[in-house]
């Protein structure tokens, strides 16, 4: 596991992050159906852990490929955050973009969010 995390100020739950995450076998576009399926498994055990819901979930684009998107909303030490992740599928890995705010969240944040998926590009 390979990453990267932006923060304002150390601490701050506001971060946006990519992590990269080798897969066992090369992902295919032909198995894109079968890949929603276990991303959606995957979300709702994520929303499960911390205690939070599922709020939406979409394919989107990124880098010019389908990608998996999931908005989920939970509580930690009393703050209410929104967490937004995206999986980029690509050959033997898996990159997870991840935009967390506190909730509801306000325009740089929106804009910050939109940017790290438009301007993402996966590495060789």
């Amino acid at each position: 596991m390979r990453g990267v995390t932006v923060t304002r100020k150390p601490g701050d739950p506001e971060l946006l992050s990519v992590t990269v995450f080798p897969l066992a076998r090369a992902f295919r576009p032909a198995l894109w159906r079968e890949a929603v399926t276990e991303l959606d498994r995957a979300a709702a055990g994520l929303a499960a852990r911390v205690k939070g819901q599922l709020e939406a979930s979409a394919t989107v684009t990124v880098a010019g490929a389908r990608a998996r998107s999931y908005d989920l909303a939970f509580e930690r030490s009393g703050e209410k955050l929104g967490e937004r992740i995206v999986f980029v599928l690509r050959g033997r890995r898996e990159y997870q973009l991840l935009c967390r705010w506190h909730a509801p969240p306000d325009a740089d944040v929106t804009a910050a969010c939109a940017t790290l998926s438009s301007s993402f590009r996966p590495g060789r």
